[in-house]
């Protein structure tokens, strides 16, 4: 007994909410096993016992392209800075990283977690767990959670009175119980007679008849969902453990006053304080034909904001009320009750989006709190069939989250469910609003590059998105988020129906709730203006060049302003300002080549210097054009700019297709003109990436 450590670490970060989630639910685990502990966000590392705790637990997801959380970045600034080779000797870890591999550097954090631990003295005790969502974070969470719980036991002090070999065993046979399920079609035990006891508690409240709404509420979409393999006798396997319930709503006395309702909620925590920005332009930059309906708008956020041209910005957008409504209609709340009554959420080791809501309505916490529309987790599903009454409508949700119903599980993720259509899916499924709340994702505010400078639209920022809209495979609509309802608040400014879009001036006041955020990628111009610039951004990604060629354009402008010395000012001006190539791609010139106006401009005065034009569904039928093929044509040219005038490279967009390809083309210019091998090719990209030469703003 006297190897074994007395306590555990948790430290997390987490930029979506899943990491939190993990760790605070592994932390609630762990102490209903006997296991003595604490968690905590990594930035809170100075409040954590990191020199008296000999047992850590990393639980990190990734941002960007392997980039590490906005609430662990102190963390890593502490780390870095720490060259004590000892710091940790006391210490064994193990780490749980939560990645994409979308992205060139899938799990980078974990990878960097687990090297710099060692570096600073610790042991692993367990190997590392690199979950994908590419494939489903499941399906190397669940079994990485399941192989700790054996082997916790043989570092760490369990209150219990088994040994150490009888607790692993213990703990084998609990899992083997908790994860597997024998099917009998047939039983009716789990058939429910009454109400369940939070939703009979609401139909005993006076007032509490749903009052049939003048407007039919939003219907969801059923999910077909595939059964096969399922055969009677069969034993499901790999079924999500069973989530800790840890939210527990207290009705307040109070009710909400119509003047509080016009903000967003107090409860909303973001990295810097929300402002209310009026919108004082709106144009569409696509034509009515084009894939993609793409808006810029113009926001007013005052002379003292400070920002550079690659700065991001959060926008604080509710989820579709019709959708809420639907939704709360559904778990049979009463729309005036949700609209109106006070709850205070509470519970022990609460997630950090229902951490502040005090005073909350139910109609607010679904507006803000919780994501209504992102893919759902299996636990999620588990949680569901608790609470279905129906044997057979059970038994799907059962499937569906167990190792036999990977294939129906992964075809659900890819109809993109709302809560309402999986709740309409199963008719007898009727959860507590409490274990709702546990299980939901929190509900994330969007981040748009900033495409414009500060030098030419002082107080003003500009930024341009997609509408997300679309119809899945299975025929359904679905729809954003943000951009929908920025699409919406704006009045649904009409298609540009001529090459150059049109600038609607807003004169009604429209706000849209925004924070800044820190540019923590280095994701701006460099300072030498001299240095070339290689910019490639095909679609949207061309906006947050915008705003940098709008800056390094008025940086000219202000240069030649002041005049030169000597016999050639003006080639001394010139000579200031390094070249700058750009590699924008659009499917059809005349439907949604973005910032024609601006980049011919641009192209005009002299601020581009080399302008590549890929597009790949042209109306002449061309062959497909794109960014990676002009790349590789002007190898030559890019090779000498990139290794002999160290130029900066910034790519900008999607990650899945385009980034990857542009990568490549990058590897085949150090592989055909530096005599390179692809493996070194790439480490030569990688670290690259490293000294901020090669910067990439990209999404999946």
């Amino acid at each position: 007994m006297s190897d074994l450590s007395l306590s555990y670490l948790i430290l997390w970060g987490s930029q979506t909410g899943n990491a939190e989630w993990i760790a605070k639910n592994i932390h609630t685990e762990a102490s209903k096993k006997g296991y003595t502990g604490q968690c905590f966000v990594m930035d809170d590392y100075e409040q954590a016992p990191l020199q008296t705790t000999d047992i850590l637990i990393l639980v990190c997801s990734n941002t960007g392209d392997g980039d590490a959380p906005d609430n662990s970045l102190k963390f890593w600034k502490f780390l870095r800075r720490n060259k004590d080779k000892t710091y940790f000797k006391h210490a064994k870890f193990t780490v749980l990283g939560l990645g994409d591999s979308n992205y060139s550097n899938f799990n980078n954090t974990g990878k960097r977690l687990e090297k710099k631990l060692k570096d600073l003295g610790a042991t692993v005790f367990y190997e590392k767990g690199l979950a994908d969502d590419a494939e489903g974070l499941e399906e190397t969470v669940d079994p990485w959670i399941e192989k700790l719980w054996e082997v916790l036991p043989t570092v760490l002090v369990q209150k219990s009175e088994l040994s150490i070999k009888d607790s692993i065993e213990a703990e084998k046979q609990i899992e083997k119980e908790m994860t597997e399920l024998q099917i009998d079609p047939y039983s009716m035990k789990n058939r429910k007679e009454s109400l369940p006891e939070p939703v009979e508690k609401y139909a005993k409240l006076d007032h509490s008849l749903v009052v049939p709404p003048t407007e039919p509420l939003k219907r969801g979409s059923p999910l077909q969902i595939s059964l096969e393999g399922l055969a009677p006798g069969a034993k499901l396997t790999g079924l999500p453990r069973v989530a800790v319930p840890v939210v527990k709503l207290t009705r307040l006395d109070d009710k909400r006053k119509q003047e509080d309702r016009k903000e967003v909620p107090a409860f909303v925590a973001t990295p810097a304080p929300i402002s209310y920005a009026p919108v004082t332009m709106v144009s569409c930059l696509s034509s009515a034909d084009a894939v993609k309906r793409t808006l810029e708008v113009e926001l007013d956020v005052g002379e003292g904001v400070d920002y550079e041209p690659g700065d991001a910005f959060g926008v604080v957008a509710p989820n579709d009320e019709d959708l809420v409504q639907a939704i709360l209609h559904r778990l049979s709340i009463p729309l005036e009750e949700a609209n109106n009554d006070l709850y205070k959420i509470e519970g022990g080791n609460l997630p950090s989006h229902l951490q502040h809501a005090s005073s909350a309505t139910l109609l607010e916490l679904f507006r803000y709190a919780v994501d209504l529309t992102s893919q759902p987790r299996k636990a999620f599903f588990r949680m569901l069939a608790d609470h279905t009454s129906d044997p057979k409508e059970k038994l799907s949700l059962m499937y569906i989250c167990s190792k036999q119903g990977t294939a129906a599980f992964n075809a659900i993720r890819d109809e993109c469910p709302t809560l309402l259509d999986i709740l309409e899916t199963f008719p007898s499924c009727q959860p507590p609003i409490e274990r709702v709340l546990d299980l939901l994702p929190a509900h994330l505010p969007r981040f748009y590059s900033i495409s414009s400078s500060p030098l030419k639209r002082n107080g003003k920022i500009r930024f341009a998105f997609n509408v997300v809209e679309y119809i899945t495979r299975g025929n359904v609509e679905r729809k954003g988020v943000a951009t929908p309802w920025m699409d919406r608040v704006t009045e649904r400014v009409p298609s540009r129906t001529t090459p150059t879009n049109v600038e609607i001036t807003m004169d009604k006041t429209i706000q849209i709730p925004i924070f800044l955020r820190q540019n923590a990628n280095a994701f701006t111009l460099p300072a030498e203006t001299e240095r070339p610039l290689i910019l490639i951004g095909p679609g949207t990604g061309i906006a947050p060049f915008i705003g940098f060629l709008e800056h390094r354009q008025m940086q000219r402008k202000i240069r030649l302003s002041m005049g030169g010395v000597g016999s050639h000012p003006e080639r001394q001006i010139r000579e200031a300002f390094g070249p700058v190539h750009v590699y924008y791609g659009f499917r059809n010139r005349s439907m949604d080549f973005l910032f024609e106006k601006e980049i011919r401009e641009f192209e005009a005065d002299g601020t581009i210097t080399h302008l590549a034009l890929a597009e790949s569904r042209a109306s002449d039928g061309s062959p497909k054009v794109y960014v990676q093929d002009l790349i590789r044509r002007d190898s030559a040219q890019l090779f000498d700019l990139i290794i002999n005038k160290d130029a900066a490279i910034y790519v900008c967009g999607d990650a899945k297709g385009m980034a990857k390809d542009v990568q490549d083309a990058l590897v085949e210019i150090l592989v055909n003109h530096q005599q390179m091998d692809v493996v070194e090719a790439n480490k030569t990209l990688f670290s690259w990436i490293a000294s901020k030469k090669y910067l990439r703003d990209l999404w999946a």
